[in-house]
């Protein structure tokens, strides 16, 4: 395939139009809590073109790092938001949330690619479902190695 060809087709599939589509991740929805019980989140059903969502991962010392989470249907889009706060409720993020875009969906999987931070976070996010397992992926680019919280 010509490279010019090949550049139409990846434009096209970046920007593919999820419209309606939001009802999809219903099987996100609910209160997951991992194995070792330090990381926990919870959805709730997708309403008025939203889902939101929260995190809260507590370590052994006490410290804790707690998340916002929205994913939101916009002009045939779904993006996902989110911040970061400690227990002070301070965003660690001042500006704009950390921001990514649906790039796959399915029955019971969804990824997201990253459009904008500001601050270190991973390039992708996953999420995928098995029965009553959900498994959280945070993939970044070079040799940082990923985050995997299974549920």
């Amino acid at each position: 395939m010509k490279s010019c060809c090949l550049a139409f087709y990846l434009m096209l599939a970046a920007h593919t139009t999820w419209a309606g589509e939001l009802d999809k991740l219903s099987w996100l929805a609910g209160h997951w809590v991992s194995k070792d019980g330090a990381a926990e989140e919870h959805w709730l059903e997708p309403r008025g073109g939203t889902m939101t969502g929260s995190f809260r991962w507590v370590f052994p010392n006490g410290h804790q790092v707690l998340e916002y989470l929205v994913i939101e249907e916009n002009d045939g889009e779904i993006m996902f938001r989110f911040k970061h706060y400690g227990t002070d409720f301070v965003p660690w993020e001042k500006e704009q949330a950390n921001t990514y875009r649906l790039v796959e969906l399915s029955d019971n999987n969804v990824v997201f690619e990253l459009e904008y931070s500001s601050g270190k976070v991973p390039q992708r996010y996953e999420y995928r479902r098995e029965e009553d397992r959900l498994t959280f992926r945070g993939e970044s680019e070079g040799n940082e190695k990923s985050l995997i919280i299974e549920f």
